[in-house]
């Protein structure tokens, strides 16, 4: 007890002081923690009434979990949920040593926990979750995580160490992610069920990075492709079939940005204000886990018309007067959707985008993935009538926006991205939506420009 409390309180003071630097530190204080008592996420996560939620996959983890966060909250649970995206071992005991300022445990009924595909094992080993939720498995940074195989791998290693009660949460619409629940008791699946009406042109996507069955290895056949692997499939080889999914989107209302999901118990009407079918699956995903967990669907839809979107996921600032939109982008699959939501959100007004692309290990170091972007399909409607692009890799960017068709005098490279931004800023006029497109280390430089010239709130853990 005596070594738990001086990890806690130590770890605690760390994180303070590095905060007060404006340093941030979000994982410090878990590196802090663990060094001093490397079973503190064990310890701390055993004393919590309702458990651990691991939540994990390529895409949509992080405005998942706010979403599931800030719907548990509105029905009544203590959670601590790692909001800063902190979502590797580190991270995820730093979030559980600072939830208390003043007691050792954690005042809250659950811990929600983003966490890295390759951070599943060792913190299912250590949390023993009640609930595991997968978003969906896409190629990203091969040079971190390897094939899709490996990081489905790691997930499977997660699963074989939930408490034995557990319930696992898969996307019945990926196919690998489907497959995951073929040997597992208590699974809840969740889809969509929408028709040509809903989709527009979104159902063509040619990006398939799970194209064969994963039970025997034969091409799968679609019914309904939503994008990327994401659809209604089968296999006519081994009668492998998408699962009849327990929460589903019947309906999409794009122009009134709302949704309908039905389940066994009710159907409700959400609103939905960020746009993209990507963060319709991640609406679906955050009810599907909140509803399992216990949370009221009556309200929702009136809670929801509050939620503001995790920092940099279509998140809204307004800059000089200028609605200006971060998105992360992280893999070709990500990187398209996000392109397609751009036109969903602006229709058919002029927009400018600015591209920061980064290489260093958190953003991964293989930027080849930009060339499998559809940026040649997609440039055209989403009427995007000037680029920047900046960062580490600004020309391998501009490079691939030529070969995608777009004019050198449509692109401006400015290297250092807060110059990139100012000059975007200084050039536009106050009625262009602007969209700022960065990679993960690109994101943290952006968004720290901005705190720093008073346009957003320094977001920070504890």
């Amino acid at each position: 007890m005596l070594r738990l409390w001086i990890a806690v309180f130590v770890a605690r003071l760390v994180g303070m002081l590095s905060r007060v630097s404006g340093r941030g530190g979000s994982s410090l204080p878990g590196i802090v923690a663990r060094r001093i008592d490397p079973e503190v996420l064990r310890k701390l996560s055993v004393r919590l009434p309702k458990g651990v939620v691991l939540l994990t996959g390529t895409n949509g983890k992080t405005t998942t979990a706010a979403m599931a966060a800030f719907l548990l909250k509105a029905g009544g649970l203590r959670v601590v949920h790692n909001r800063a995206g902190a979502n590797l071992i580190l991270g995820l005991t730093a979030t559980l040593v600072q939830a208390s300022r003043c007691q050792v445990y954690p005042p809250a009924d659950l811990a929600l926990l983003e966490t890295d595909e390759a951070s599943i094992p060792k913190a299912s080993e250590e949390t023993h979750p009640k609930a595991l939720m997968v978003t969906n498995f896409f190629r990203d940074q091969l040079d971190r995580y390897g094939e899709l195989s490996t990081t489905v791998g790691l997930v499977k290693q997660g699963i074989a160490a939930m408490d034995a009660d557990g319930w696992l949460l898969l996307n019945a619409d990926d196919p690998q992610v489907a497959f995951l629940g073929e040997d597992y008791g208590r699974v809840v699946y969740f889809g969509l069920d929408l028709n040509g009406g809903d989709l527009g042109s979104l159902g063509q996507h040619d990006a398939v990075d799970a194209r064969f069955c994963p039970r025997c290895g034969k091409p799968l056949v679609y019914r309904t492709q939503y994008y990327a692997h994401l659809g209604d499939y089968r296999c006519g080889h081994c009668g492998f079939v998408r699962p009849i999914p327990d929460w589903v989107v019947s309906e999409w209302d794009r122009q009134e940005g709302r949704i309908t999901i039905r389940s066994a118990r009710d159907t409700v009407a959400l609103p939905i204000r960020m746009p993209g079918i990507y963060n319709v699956y991640n609406l679906l995903a955050a009810v599907a886990l909140s509803g399992t967990l216990g949370a009221p669907l009556g309200p929702m839809g009136a809670q929801l018309e509050t939620f503001e979107p995790a920092f940099g996921r279509m998140e809204k600032v307004i800059i000089q007067g200028h609605t200006v939109w971060l998105a992360l982008v992280k893999n070709p699959v990500g990187f398209t959707q996000v392109l397609q939501a751009v036109g969903d959100s602006g229709g058919q007004r002029p927009k400018w985008a600015l591209l920061v692309i980064n290489d260093r290990y958190a953003d991964g170091q293989d930027v080849s993935w930009l060339w499998d972007v559809d940026f040649e399909r997609v440039h055209q409607a989403q009427h995007i009538e000037r680029w920047w692009v900046s960062g580490v890799r600004a020309y391998d960017m501009a490079l691939r926006l030529r070969y995608a068709g777009i004019p050198d005098h449509k692109v401006d490279v400015v290297q250092n991205p807060s110059d990139a931004l100012e000059h975007m800023l200084h050039e536009a006029k106050a009625d262009v939506p602007l969209y700022i497109m960065p990679t993960y280390t690109a994101l943290l430089e952006i968004r720290q420009y901005l705190t720093q010239k008073g346009y957003t709130r320094h977001f920070r853990e504890g």
